[in-house]
């Protein structure tokens, strides 16, 4: 399953290259008159729905083509955009209404959805705040790597 997702994800890449829909977008998010942090948080709310819906790494390898542009045009640290990125496709996963990891567990382990939800809250509150604090400190993120990189 993982290989036919990967396999569609690479011929909508491929589609991507011909449109050239990432560039257009990237031209078109950089034209509106708005602040980076406010584009910003749209990729965000786009990685959070569409995680929900779909499997993480498949929405990563279909987003990410179309935002990375977009986000290097703003002046972002493309190591800081993967991970936020990371951060929401783990929210997005366990995002209600849909929480595609909600059900895989529930499935396992034979438990009610209801009892699983009730215990992705406090994991999802705690994800947010982590979301919060790598936007408003991106340093956080960049502190390791800058460590191995000169």
């Amino acid at each position: 399953m993982v290989m036919t997702l990967i396999a569609g994800a690479t011929i909508m890449g491929h589609f991507f290259v011909v449109t050239q829909i990432p560039s257009r977008v990237a031209e078109w998010l950089g034209s509106l008159a708005l602040p980076p942090l406010v584009i910003m948080l749209a990729i965000i709310a786009v990685y959070l729905i569409g995680g929900s819906f779909i499997e993480d790494l498949a929405f990563l390898i279909l987003a990410t083509p179309i935002f990375l542009p977009v986000v290097l045009n703003m002046g972002y640290d493309p190591v800081w955009f993967g991970v936020i990125v990371s951060v929401v496709t783990m929210i997005g996963v366990i995002l209600p209404p849909v929480a595609i990891n909600a059900f895989v567990v529930s499935g396992v382990t034979g438990t009610p959805v209801g009892t699983i939800y009730r215990g992705i809250y406090p994991h999802l509150a705690g994800m947010s705040l982590v979301l919060l604090v790598l936007l408003l400190f991106p340093k956080i993120s960049l502190w390791l790597p800058s460590l191995f990189m000169p």
